[in-house]
């Protein structure tokens, strides 16, 4: 009689990385995380390779350029908008050149099970940081945020529908949504003090981000899965409804991305049973941040039997059984852990060392 095989957890990187070569980039992502490919982002090349001027780039006929305060929607592309879009092209063809260099014909796992991770800023962030051309955020007009998520959606889930076909995988699109919080508390800044901007509600909040999936998924995306911080700035705490409980008769998101130092320390039971719940609903759980291991992240196999001890005892607290949840599981190093080039590639070997080391520990 055979036995099933243990299932295994993902492993692949929070997406920023450091540097400004794209192809040594795509070169260690691909080294080390080649079933689960992410794009790089490089910020250090400096406006235009940040995350706000990346998404930008992305946009569907949505022309973007500058302000003295950042970003901005305009009549047409400026300089820094268009050397975004040029970033992001070389990005995808190294990322393109450096798989093909890695691929094994042989063990290549099929298309349909193979993932390429693309992380954008979130339609409700970008709103936020975003301006009008008179210079109110973009959050602050219902109709302009609608379009934005609209151009958004089409431009990202082509992009990386057509790049995970290019490598032979289908598209993940993580959304970043770093002011998350803040839009449901009413606290994002506007530069004028006669005009606030109204809080908006979670059901709202939560309605939205089915809906722009459901158009991701339309643009050809196989997966999106939502990144929010478990804690936030004062007066705008974390509204988990929006994670774990979608309006009833939506599709959800396919999982979260969650700073998993936290949920190891159960600092925040709320975050706990919004993790747990997704678990419990079979979507995908990407836990940033591998559990610490003496003076770092782990580097030795005795590193990795204590990190992998410390995943699967934390699925045990939220009730997510091991042999049955360990492939919703996504481990990823902290952006703080992939400060250096060779920082960045032990990061990423760690997690996948963890990830391979926990169906050993389960059994």
């Amino acid at each position: 009689m055979t036995t099933e095989p243990t299932p295994v957890p993902s492993a692949t990187g929070p997406g920023p990385m450091p540097g400004t070569d794209p192809r040594e980039a795509a070169r260690v992502v691909m080294g080390e995380c080649h079933a689960l490919p992410f794009l790089p982002e490089l910020a250090d090349r400096g406006p235009g390779a940040d995350a706000i001027g990346r998404t930008l780039a992305l946009l569907a006929d949505l022309p973007a350029d500058v302000s003295p305060r950042g970003w901005r929607l305009a009549d047409s592309p400026g300089r820094l908008a268009r050397r975004a879009v040029d970033h992001l092209d070389r990005d995808a063809d190294a990322l393109e050149e450096a798989d093909e260099l890695a691929r094994d014909p042989e063990h290549a796992p099929a298309p349909d099970r193979r993932r390429l991770q693309v992380g954008i800023v979130g339609p409700w962030t970008l709103a936020a940081r975003v301006e009008l051309p008179g210079g109110m955020p973009v959050l602050s007009d219902r109709g302009a945020r609608r379009d934005l998520a609209a151009s958004l959606s089409e431009g990202a889930g082509g992009f990386a529908a057509r790049l995970a076909e290019r490598v032979g995988a289908g598209a993940r699109i993580l959304l970043d949504e770093p002011a998350l919080w803040q839009v449901a508390a009413g606290t994002v800044h506007s530069p004028s003090r006669l005009d606030p901007i109204p809080p908006v509600a979670a059901d709202q909040l939560a309605l939205s981000l089915c809906r722009f999936g459901d158009a991701l998924r339309r643009a050809g995306v196989a997966e999106v899965l939502l990144r929010v911080p478990t804690a936030s700035v004062p007066g705008a705490p974390p509204v988990w409804s929006v994670v774990a409980a979608p309006p009833r008769g939506e599709t959800p998101l396919d999982g979260a991305c969650l700073p998993a130092a936290p949920l190891y320390s159960a600092d925040s039971h709320a975050a706990l049973d919004a993790a747990g719940t997704l678990l419990g609903d079979g979507r995908l759980l990407q836990l940033e941040g591998l559990p610490a291991s003496g003076a770092g992240i782990p580097r030795t196999p005795a590193d990795a039997e204590r990190a992998a001890a410390r995943v699967l005892a934390l699925l045990d607290r939220l009730g997510a059984p091991p042999h049955t949840r360990l492939p919703a599981v996504v481990l990823t190093p902290t952006p703080g852990d992939m400060e250096s080039a060779s920082g960045a590639a032990s990061a990423l070997r760690a997690a996948r060392l963890v990830a391979d080391t926990a169906p050993r520990m389960a059994e």
